[in-house]
């Protein structure tokens, strides 16, 4: 199986569930489900490792009740932390409103920059041989640059970078994997249909790219190959989104991992992103374990 690492900034997840809608300006609401989970871009490490991957993560945790919650989540499914000496003084938190329609986010996060020891980011970037990461990441620090010096696989999530340029463009060029929702892909390209960015960027990236469509299944295609369509597996109840697009990466990488061909990889994901929202928060250990 091969190494991943994954590279990404954590927070410790207050989730608020059952509520019927998200309270007004002023107002006080009850639900039904209050939970603390490991968050952020733990999600997607803590999910590899509960499948049985060989997962390792560069992440920033401070020494509050907060990062022992996520330091906890991350130690017990077996999730080696990368020892980079960089420390912060609060680790981030988001109160998580779930509601049947969709989830709201307050969030806390002093912005402490994520890779400061750069010996530490090739060491550990060295010894892996998949590489995830945000692709906000990529634009900040010189992890594009590191996995094509040492011929590392490069997979990235959107996150919220999908506002186009010449400099995320190039970075692009440089990236093996590129995954992200239908409105980020939309943004990002400038196209008003799926398919057609899907096209775009398959062609842009080093070797495939992935849509998620929600409850519509997800879309992907290899570099020079034609587009493949998943359908949403089939769930028993929805509960909660939190962590269904880190966990459809998670179901990918780990088929990367095992070597499988995209689509099957592609079917990995659908299946452990309906497994993780029939239950509350992103890291849920009976959600993930036997995929």
């Amino acid at each position: 199986m091969k190494r991943i690492l994954c590279i990404a900034g954590s927070c410790c997840d207050l989730v608020f569930g059952g509520l019927d809608r998200l309270p007004l300006p002023g107002e006080e609401i009850f639900g039904t489900h209050f939970s603390m989970h490991a968050g952020g871009g733990a999600n997607t490490a803590v999910q590899l490792a509960l499948l049985g991957a060989d997962v390792s993560f560069w992440t920033l945790l401070g020494p509050d009740t907060a990062g022992d919650i996520v330091r906890g989540a991350l130690d017990k499914a077996g999730v080696r932390r990368i020892d980079h000496g960089q420390t912060i003084a609060k680790t981030p938190v988001s109160a998580v409103l779930s509601t049947k329609a969709d989830r709201a986010f307050a969030s806390f996060d002093a912005g402490d920059p994520l890779i400061e020891n750069l010996a530490a980011l090739e060491a550990a970037i060295r010894e892996a041989d998949i590489v995830h990461t945000y692709l906000g990441y990529c634009l900040s620090y010189p992890i594009a640059d590191l996995c094509r010096r040492y011929g590392k696989l490069l997979s990235v999530d959107c996150s919220f970078c999908d506002t186009p340029g010449e400099r995320l463009d190039a970075i692009l060029h440089e990236c093996d994997y590129w995954k992200g929702n239908e409105s980020e892909a939309l943004r990002l390209t400038g196209k008003t249909d799926a398919a057609e960015a899907l096209a775009l960027l398959s062609g842009m990236v080093r070797r495939g790219a992935l849509i998620t469509l929600g409850s519509s299944g997800s879309i992907g295609q290899e570099r020079g190959k034609a587009s493949v369509f998943v359908p949403a597996t089939t769930i028993e109840r929805f509960v909660d989104a939190c962590g269904a697009g880190d966990a459809y990466a998670a179901g990918f990488l780990f088929g990367l991992a095992l070597g499988e061909p995209f689509p099957s990889c592609m079917e990995r994901g659908s299946a452990l992103a309906a497994k993780v929202v029939q239950h509350y928060g992103g890291t849920p250990e009976q959600a993930c374990e036997s995929n």
